[in-house]
C-alpha cells in the first residue's frame, strides 16, 4: 500500500483538469475473483481464495453505477480475475452490467471457454473476449502450465464459432520475447481480431528470475512488432498486430500515440474491494466496501498526483511528449521507484538527455 507521495516530485501540468481528463468515458477494470485454474510463473497475483459473494459484487455495481451518474460518464468494465470465468456469478453479473446499459468485455486465460459457455458468452455480446497467449504451445504451456495452449486455442475458436470479437494479449518477458511473430501466426490461423502486447512489470527487488525487459530488449521488440503491424496489414486499413502500447508506438507512427491513463480514466478493483489507480502499479488507495467511489477517488493523494502530473523533464523537446507523457508509469515505477520520470526503456532523447 502507498499513498505516500512527495508532491515535490511530481512534473504540474498547467492544462490538467480531471473534469476534462475524464469526460465521457471511463474504465473499471474488476478482478470479480482472485480464484484461477492456473499458476502463471509472471502472475502479480499472492492469492488465489478470496472473491466477493454475490451481494457484495451487485453493491460495488451499484456503487459504480452511481459514480458515472455523478460525473455523467459511460462506463466499460473489463471482468477479469484470477480467472473470471471461475466465479459462480460471473454470468448473472454480466446480464446486469448490460441492463444498466454500461459495456463490458471479459479478460480470460481461455481455457474456460466451452462450447456451451461460449454460446452463452455471445449472448450478453461483450465488446470482446480477450485471451493471454505468452507464445507457441511450448513456451505458453511452460509458463502457464501443460495443456494451457490447447485449452486456450479450443476457446479461441469456440468464441469465433458464435460470432465473438477475441483479442489475444501477449506479456513480453526475457524468456518469451522472440515468441511475439509465432504468436501472431497462431492468433491469424485462429481468425483473432486483434493483437497487442506489453511488458511484463515486476518491482526490480522482486523480479528475482530477472523476467522484466531490458531497455534494449524492448527496442528490439518494439521494433519487430512495428514490422508485424505492418506485415498483417488488412485490406480494410486495420491490422492484426496492434503497436501502440507503451511507446511501441515510436515503430509505429500510424498506430496512434498511447498514454498511461493510470489517476484519469481508468480504475481498479480487486476481489477484496481493494480500488487501484493501476493494477500494476503498487498503491491502493482505498476499499470500496468502506464507502462510495467518488470520495475515495477524490480524496486519494496518489490519484490526484497521477492525473495532474504534467510531462516529465526529461521528455521535454521530445515531439511525441504531449501525447506520450512520459510512457508507462507501471514501467518507471517497477524499475526506478518513481512513477512521475520518464518510462526509463525510451530511447527518444528529450533536452533533458542531451
Amino acid at each position: 500500500m502507498s499513498e505516500n507521495i512527495n508532491p515535490a516530485a511530481v512534473p504540474t501540468a498547467q492544462e490538467a483538469d480531471p473534469v476534462k481528463v475524464l469526460a465521457g468515458r471511463h474504465v473499471l477494470q474488476w478482478h470479480i475473483t482472485h480464484r484461477c485454474n492456473l499458476r502463471c510463473k509472471h502472475c502479480y497475483q499472492d492469492d488465489f481464495q478470496v472473491e466477493m459473494n454475490h451481494d457484495e459484487l451487485f453493491a460495488v455495481l451499484d456503487k459504480y453505477e452511481r459514480f458515472l451518474n455523478e460525473r455523467n460518464l459511460k462506463g466499460h468494465i473489463n471482468l477479469t480475475g484470477g480467472e473470471p470465468l471461475a466465479s459462480p456469478h460471473f454470468y448473472e453479473l454480466a446480464e446486469e452490467i448490460t441492463r444498466r446499459g454500461m459495456t463490458f468485455s471479459i479478460l480470460t486465460n481461455g481455457t474456460m471457454i466451452t462450447e456451451e459457455n461460449a454460446a452463452r458468452i455471445a449472448l450478453l455480446q461483450p465488446r470482446f473476449v480477450q485471451v493471454s497467449l505468452d507464445g507457441g504451445p511450448d513456451v505458453h504451456d511452460a509458463i502457464r502450465g501443460a495443456g494451457a495452449s490447447a485449452a486456450a486455442y479450443r476457446g479461441i475458436d469456440w468464441m469465433k464459432e458464435f460470432g465473438v470479437r477475441v483479442l489475444v494479449s501477449f506479456t513480453a518477458q526475457r524468456n518469451n520475447r522472440f515468441e511475439l511473430a509465432e504468436v501472431a501466426r497462431i492468433a491469424a490461423k485462429h481468425k483473432v481480431d486483434k493483437l497487442w502486447w506489453d511488458r511484463v512489470i515486476i518491482p526490480i527487488d522482486l523480479d528475482k528470475d530477472h523476467l522484466m525487459l531490458t531497455p534494449q530488449q524492448f527496442r528490439l521488440l518494439a521494433w519487430r512488432s512495428g514490422r508485424l503491424t505492418g506485415k498483417t496489414r488488412r485490406a480494410d486499413g486495420t491490422s492484426l498486430v496492434t503497436s501502440v502500447r507503451g511507446l511501441q508506438f515510436l515503430y509505429c507512427p500510424d498506430s496512434g500515440t498511447y498514454s498511461c491513463q493510470a489517476g484519469r480514466n481508468l480504475l481498479i478493483i480487486k476481489a477484496d474491494g481493494d480500488m487501484m489507480p493501476c493494477r500494476r502499479l503498487p498503491d491502493i488507495i482505498g476499499n470500496i466496501k468502506d464507502g462510495e467511489i467518488g470520495p475515495i477517488v477524490d480524496g486519494s493523494p496518489v490519484m490526484k498526483a497521477l492525473r495532474e502530473a504534467g510531462i516529465p523533464e526529461a521528455c521535454s523537446g521530445c515531439p511525441h511528449a504531449q501525447k506520450c507523457r512520459g510512457g508507462s508509469r507501471c514501467v518507471t515505477c517497477a524499475k526506478t521507484g518513481s512513477r512521475f520520470g520518464k518510462d526509463p526503456d525510451c530511447w527518444i532523447k528529450g533536452r533533458a538527455d542531451a
